[in-house]
C-alpha cells in the first residue's frame, strides 16, 4: 500500500498568529519498562509504513459546533475555525497492518500486561514495549494527516504510558459499559479499532453533541442524566479504521458489547498541541490514579511535559518577542507559566486532584473515583437510557 499516495499536502500555512509551535517532544532516553526476551517468531516485526499504512482520510468531519464540515477543509472554513470534535471512521492501517499491530497486544497481553482498571481492562505501557507501536506513533506520514485534521500542529502525547493504550470490552448479554460516559485526560485522541466487528451487538462509540461538556454543563448532567436526543452512535466498520476525537472537549462512551465473536478491542493513540500557548489538558490523576501506572513513570512523563510546555513558552519570549511587547503581554505570559507550574507543583504532591467526575450507564452513579460506586451514600443519578 502506497500511503502516500492518499495523503493530502503538507498545509504551508501557520496555525493561528498568537501560537508558537514548539518542537515535539521524543520519549525518554532511558526505558522504564522491561522489553520482552523475544517474540513467537524470535523479533517483533519492523513497522513499515509503505506495508503497514493505508491512509484514507475521511470526507466528513464534526466541528465543534456539531455541524458537519466536508475534508479536506475549504479556506472560507479554516479562516473561522471552530475545532475539530471527532471525525468519521476512516482507514489508517492496512490488513497486514492491523493483523500485526494486533498480534503485538495480544502477546503483551498474554505477558501479564492486561490489567483491570478503575474503568476497564486494557493494556498500557506499548510505547515502551514495541519498537513497532514507537514508530507508528511518530509516523511522519500518519502525523501529517491527523494534523489536517485537527487543524492544529498535535503530536504524540509526551506520557508515553498512553500510546497504544488498548481497551477490551468482553462480550456479555450482561456487559458493562466498555468505556462509561467521560472527558478524556489528553486533548487528542485516536480510537483504532483491531478485533473482529463482524455481526457485533454493541460496542460502539457514542458521543453527546454538546462542545465542552464539562464545568456547568457537565455538573448539570451529573443531575440530569445524558440527553438521548443529543446522543450520536459511531459504528466501526472492520480492524484497521480509527476516529480522531477532541475527546477533552467532548462526552463520549463506549457501550456494552453484548455479542461478538470476540472481545472488542480499541488501540488509543493520545495526542498533545504543539503550540505551547494554548491550554494543557493533560491530568496526572488519570494516569497515576485511575490507571495505576508506576508513581515513578506517571510523575516524570507529566513533569518532563511541564517542562517542555515551559520550556516553549520561554521560547516564544526569547525568540519572537519583539521591542514593542508591552509589559502587561510580559507580566501575564510569566504569570500563566508561573500558575502552571504552580499547579504541576501541588499536583505532584498530592495536595490537588485534577480527576473529572463521571457520567455511568443507568442505575449507576456520578463518582470521581470509580471505588466510590460502593458507598450507599452516594446519590444516585438518573441517565436517560441511550
Amino acid at each position: 500500500h502506497n500511503s502516500r499516495a492518499t495523503m493530502a499536502s503538507t498545509p504551508s500555512r501557520t496555525f493561528s498568529s498568537t501560537s508558537f509551535v514548539a518542537e515535539g517532544l521524543r520519549p525518554p532516553p532511558t526505558n522504564p519498562l522491561e522489553f520482552p526476551a523475544s517474540f513467537p517468531s524470535g523479533v517483533e516485526l519492523k513497522f513499515d509504513p509503505a506495508r503497514h499504512l493505508q491512509l484514507e482520510p475521511p470526507s466528513q468531519v464534526k466541528l465543534l459546533n456539531f455541524q458537519d464540515a466536508s475534508f479536506p477543509y475549504s479556506p472560507e472554513l479554516l479562516s473561522d475555525f471552530p475545532g475539530l470534535a471527532y471525525t468519521r471512521p476512516f482507514r489508517i492501517l492496512s490488513d497486514e497492518g492491523a493483523q500485526t499491530l494486533r498480534g503485538i497486544v495480544d502477546h503483551h497481553a498474554k505477558r501479564g500486561v492486561l490489567k483491570q482498571n478503575e474503568r476497564n481492562k486494557c493494556v498500557r505501557g506499548l510505547g515502551y514495549l514495541s519498537q513497532f507501536v514507537r514508530e507508528f506513533t511518530y509516523s511522519p506520514e500518519l502525523n501529517n494527516l491527523l494534523c489536517q485534521l485537527a487543524n492544529a500542529p498535535i503530536w504524540p502525547h509526551n506520557v508515553v504510558m498512553n500510546h497504544g493504550h488498548t481497551n477490551y470490552g468482553e462480550p456479555s448479554p450482561d456487559a458493562k459499559a466498555v468505556d462509561q460516559w467521560h472527558v478524556d485526560s489528553v486533548e487528542y485522541v485516536f480510537v483504532l479499532i483491531l478485533s473482529d466487528v463482524t455481526d457485533m451487538v454493541g460496542g460502539e462509540l457514542q458521543v453527546l453533541q454538546l462542545a465542552d461538556a464539562t464545568g456547568k454543563v457537565f455538573d448539570k448532567l451529573r443531575v440530569k442524566g445524558i440527553p438521548k436526543d443529543k446522543v450520536e452512535t459511531v459504528v466501526y466498520p472492520k480492524a484497521g479504521w480509527c476516529v480522531l476525537m477532541q475527546g477533552s472537549k467532548i462526552l463520549h462512551s463506549v457501550t456494552p458489547v453484548r455479542k461478538a465473536v470476540e472481545p472488542r478491542m480499541s488501540f488509543v493513540q493520545s495526542f498533545t498541541n504543539r503550540n505551547v500557548l494554548k491550554e494543557d489538558r493533560t491530568r496526572l490523576a488519570c494516569f497515576r490514579e485511575q490507571f495505576g501506572d508506576p508513581a515513578h513513570i506517571a510523575n516524570l512523563e507529566y513533569a518532563r511535559h511541564k517542562a517542555w510546555r515551559i520550556k516553549g513558552q520561554m521560547q516564544y519570549i526569547v525568540e519572537k518577542l519583539g521591542f514593542n511587547a508591552s509589559k502587561e503581554k510580559l507580566a501575564e505570559l510569566f504569570k500563566k507559566a508561573a500558575s502552571e507550574l504552580a499547579t504541576a507543583e501541588k499536583l505532584l504532591n498530592g495536595e490537588v486532584s485534577d480527576l473529572p467526575g463521571f457520567l455511568v450507564n443507568e442505575k449507576d452513579k456520578v463518582t470521581k473515583n470509580s471505588k466510590a460506586r460502593e458507598d450507599k451514600s452516594l446519590e444516585k443519578v438518573v441517565v436517560s437510557k441511550l
